[in-house]
């Protein structure tokens, strides 16, 4: 058999088809070379990458910024993939701004010696142990960020060469006193004004509107009539507390639990302890030498609590001789804790303690040492503590099993929860806005409006809650955005047009109004047949809040009026009313106010920012920046 198989081999197809072989290997190996290896970096900047890895970093670190600032309200904006787009642009962009200024530091020559690291980072309170550098501590903490000495070396010299760039930039800025003295007397001006509001309201019953005007509008403004997109769901709720309730522990259970566990049921060390309080008064070091005097005749044998009621500024424990509550670890100032913790009997006092509160002469009263609670006093704590434990490992197992099902039967619920044994709910449509509970959750929001679900007709992952529940769902229908029929908005429509209409009528009428006051004309006959009255508003300032913003707005805008002649404008307020503006006088502070000082700085921020986005301009022209993305590749 071996000869005919040597045979074979020598044969012409045997070389043919070895030959073929060796020949789509060799393809193979050139196409590899050709293809090269895909790109990652989401950016590159003048041939340089701005790696993934930065990317993300950074994207986490802002998202996480954000989430602490803004807290729920971030967690709405979230749930919009559009807005997620644009916000991790944003931090790619920080990122190629960043990188173009440490070019530019470069280009410029500027450099941090070792010294000046080394001192940096000697200085950082981070790595401090009551109060002085401890090398053990600087190493734990670089390595639990993930970091070599190395790295963090090099990673703090960047920040430092930054800094000083961004010094020599920004600390050059500056503003003159005279410009903050002058900009806060325009912030502090306020005017005196006269208004005749004509609002758009009164004139409805004035106009009419024809079906014609109704089908114009609506085709000019079926944006303003829109459905929010809509989904429904099918979807499994898993809740941790029904859970809970088919959880059993028997008294057994917790004795056993009791038994292995016997730290968690110690009860720490308690101080009883009386105290006199010396307050630090306007004389501090008088103030301790009162202390060191009342302990003096504490040790001397006078009765403590009769200190303590003429001498103590605590009243309320001073009505008490002085006595405090039993306490343990962690609950009184650490000062006052560590000389309470440090009496040995009942009747020792401390020496003169220093607290943010005063000075402290203590005396222990009592120490009950630290305990075992017995079991018969922590049974049910125990038993609810093991039913909540099995529950929760119940909750894990059973969220891992909906999981791995619904994974494996992606194209509905059904199958999921027949082996879950529990009820596929389905919902109506609902919006964003409109959500019913438990899908009003920013995550939930995310999915079910998830265009990648919806084309790939599968179940979502399973999506945890707040409050020990999670659910996997399945959209079962779609509703894009989209106009309302004009049947079902007529009547919105109507009203709009009415009240663009009326305005327009007000508008007319205040116009008139505006032209006899122009011409230095009284105006009082028509206020009268208009049914209209002046409103006077003296001492406006620039941010008013209780008048209509686009008036304020207005009326910081008109020129100042000249020999005694007022200023006088027709202004749209936000709502559509027309209003006949007089400005009558304009008053300026004679001197500016405390807030002057500050605008100074804050101008002078002002200025370093444009001077530092000018720079920032200047290298992105001359730079060649490349954005690589799913869908495209741009160049500036």
């Amino acid at each position: 058999m071996l000869d005919k198989l040597r045979e074979g081999a020598q044969g012409k197809v045997a070389k043919v088809i070895l030959g073929l072989i060796i020949l789509s290997f060799a393809l193979a190996g050139v196409g590899s070379y050709l293809n090269g290896p895909a790109r990652t970096a989401p950016a590159t900047v003048n041939g340089n990458d701005i790696s993934s890895a930065a990317l993300e970093n950074a994207y986490r670190n802002e998202r996480a910024r954000m989430e602490s600032q803004m807290g729920e309200s971030f967690s709405q904006l979230a749930a919009n993939p559009d807005y997620m787009k644009q916000f991790r642009r944003g931090v790619l962009d920080r990122l190629i701004d960043q990188a173009l200024f440490d070019s530019k530091a470069r280009e410029l020559g500027l450099r941090v010696s070792d010294e000046q690291i080394k001192q940096a980072i000697v200085a950082m309170p981070e790595f401090a142990e009551d109060g002085k550098f401890n090398n053990d501590r600087y190493l734990q903490l670089i390595r639990r960020a993930g970091m070599t000495p190395e790295m963090f070396r090099d990673s703090l010299r960047q920040d430092m060469v930054r800094q000083q760039l961004m010094g020599a930039l920004l600390g050059t800025e500056f503003a003159l006193k005279g410009e903050a003295e002058q900009l806060d007397k325009l912030y502090n001006q306020t005017r005196d004004l006269r208004l005749v509001r004509l609002a758009a309201s009164a004139y409805l019953g004035d106009v009419k509107v024809s079906d014609e005007e109704v089908e114009q509008y609506y085709k000019a403004n079926s944006s303003h009539f829109m459905n929010d997109e809509q989904v429904k769901v099918d979807y499994l709720l898993l809740d941790a507390a029904t859970l809970g309730k088919d959880v059993k522990v028997s008294e057994q259970d917790a004795q056993d639990y009791y038994d292995q566990h016997q730290d968690l049921f110690q009860r720490a060390e308690r101080r009883h302890v009386a105290h006199i309080l010396i307050p630090f008064g306007k004389d501090e070091k008088a103030a301790e030498q009162k202390a060191e005097a009342v302990l003096t005749k504490a040790k001397a044998g006078d009765d403590f609590a009769a200190l303590a009621k003429a001498d103590s500024s605590d009243t309320f424990s001073a009505k008490k001789g002085g006595e405090l509550d039993w306490f343990e670890k962690g609950v009184m100032d650490p000062a006052f804790e560590k000389a309470a913790f440090a009496l040995a009997k009942a009747g020792d006092l401390s020496t003169v303690v220093k607290s943010p509160f005063g000075f402290h002469v203590i005396k222990l009263l009592g120490v009950e040492p630290a305990q075992t609670k017995p079991f018969a006093d922590v049974k049910a704590e125990t038993i609810s503590r093991l039913q909540a434990d099995k529950a929760k490992e119940l909750f894990f197992a059973e969220q891992q099993k909906m999981a791995d099902s619904s994974f494996e039967n992606p194209d509905s619920l059904d199958l999921t929860a027949d082996t879950m044994g529990l009820k596929v709910q389905s919902t109506g449509y609902f919006s964003q806005a409109d959500a019913p509970a438990p899908l009003n959750d920013p995550k939930v929001l995310s999915a079910a409006f998830s265009e990648q679900l919806r084309d790939d007709n599968t179940n979502s992952d399973v999506i945890e809650l707040a409050d020990g529940k999670a659910l996997v769902m399945h959209i079962t229908g779609h509703q894009p955005k989209a106009a309302k029929p004009l049947a079902e908005v007529k009547e919105q429509v109507i009203a709009a047009i009415k009240h663009d209409k009326a305005s327009e009528v007000a508008r007319g009428k205040a116009q008139g109004l505006l032209d006899k006051l122009k011409a230095g004309e009284n105006i009082q006959a028509e206020l009268t047949a208009l049914g209209l009255k002046v409103e006077n508003h003296d001492g406006v300032a620039r941010f008013a809040q209780d008048l209509d913003q686009n008036l304020v707005a207005q009326a910081f805008r008109m020129p100042h009026p000249i020999d005694g002649k007022p200023s006088v404008e027709l202004v749209t307020e936000a709502n559509g009313d027309r209003v006949v503006v007089a400005l009558d006088k304009v008053t300026v502070a004679k001197e500016p106010s405390g807030m002057a000082k500050l605008l100074q700085g804050q101008l002078g921020q002002g200025k370093a920012q444009v001077s530092y986005k000018s720079l920032i301009d200047e290298l992105r022209k001359s730079a060649k920046i490349e954005y690589f993305t799913d869908v495209e590749a741009t160049v500036e």
